[in-house]
């Protein structure tokens, strides 16, 4: 080979060698850069805070942690995980959209994919930032929770100490109540991963990870109708296999009683009873789909065009 030829051959590139924990801090980078992410996280600790602050002013609280403590602490207990899950669910669904939807939109993908980034590489490190920002933010949001749950056990106790009502189903339940938030935030996560992926794009990945829980929720009300006016089975039974609704009560399926006092989760609820064992299934099924659209479509697709 002549100097000349040498000298005008193109320089090779080097091999870039992305590690996995690497790829994490640059998504998780990513992320704390985002304004939408701390204006969310902002919104919500404040709505978390207001609330708390309405349920201290409750003229019955007081009455009510003195005569019925057991059921007062399950009650709090109820309303806070409520608030809890919808918000950081709201959350980690518009937050993935960004994340995943903005790539696609803006070109960026291509990018990091044209310097030797694998596909599925990008996608996990995405969603294991996603999964540990969602935590982060469901563990400040329970915590504020806590901290306004026991001040307001001590302020109405006037002297005494209703925590003693508390047995050891009660805190077996609040494990449950707690891994039933971490459940949520994952399914969510995975449906707006797997909505921006389909659709490119940031308001593809918002409309359907926004709508579904609400569509899944309204469908009970048709439904409930054909059954109505069909007297067929089928459609109540139709309705135990809607997401949102399983999710909604699936603390109802989960919880052990406790002295026969109320307790369970909140939202609309399908129109058949149905076991813990079905509830927990079909949602394993839904995150199942959710997690495979994403990685084929993900590994299969063409992106560099």
């Amino acid at each position: 080979m002549s100097a000349a030829s040498i000298a005008t051959a193109p320089a090779a590139r080097p091999e870039i060698r992305t590690s996995a924990l690497g790829l994490l801090r640059g998504e998780l980078r990513k992320i704390i850069h985002l304004r939408i992410t701390w204006v969310m996280a902002v919104v919500m600790t404040v709505m978390v805070i207001g609330s708390q602050l309405i349920l201290i002013s409750g003229p019955k609280n007081a009455s009510d942690m003195r005569s019925a403590p057991l059921q007062s602490f399950y009650t709090i207990m109820e309303g806070d995980i409520a608030i809890v899950r919808v918000l950081s669910g709201i959350f980690i669904l518009v937050l993935a959209a960004h994340v995943v939807g903005l790539e696609y939109q803006y070109g960026t993908i291509r990018v990091l994919l044209a310097r030797g980034v694998g596909r599925l590489h990008l996608l996990g490190a995405k969603v294991a930032a996603l999964a540990l920002v969602g935590l982060a933010l469901t563990a400040l949001l329970a915590l504020i929770e806590l901290a306004f749950a026991w001040g307001l056990s001590l302020a109405l106790a006037d002297g005494g100490q209703p925590w003693r009502a508390l047995g050891a189903t009660y805190w077996a339940n609040l494990r449950l109540y707690l891994a039933y938030l971490v459940l949520n935030l994952v399914v969510s996560l995975l449906l707006s991963v797997a909505a921006s992926v389909v659709g490119r794009s940031l308001a593809f990945g918002l409309a359907v990870g926004l709508s579904w829980f609400a569509v899944d929720n309204l469908l009970t009300i048709p439904l409930s109708l054909l059954a109505q006016v069909t007297h067929n089975d089928f459609w109540p039974n139709l309705s135990g296999a809607l997401l949102g609704p399983l999710l909604n009560r699936l603390p109802d399926y989960i919880l052990a009683p406790d002295h026969s006092i109320s307790v369970g989760g909140f939202g609309p609820q399908p129109l058949v009873a149905v076991p813990a064992s079905h509830a927990l299934l079909v949602i394993g099924v839904y995150a199942a789909i959710f997690l495979a659209v994403a990685i084929s479509l993900t590994w299969r697709r063409e992106t560099l065009d």
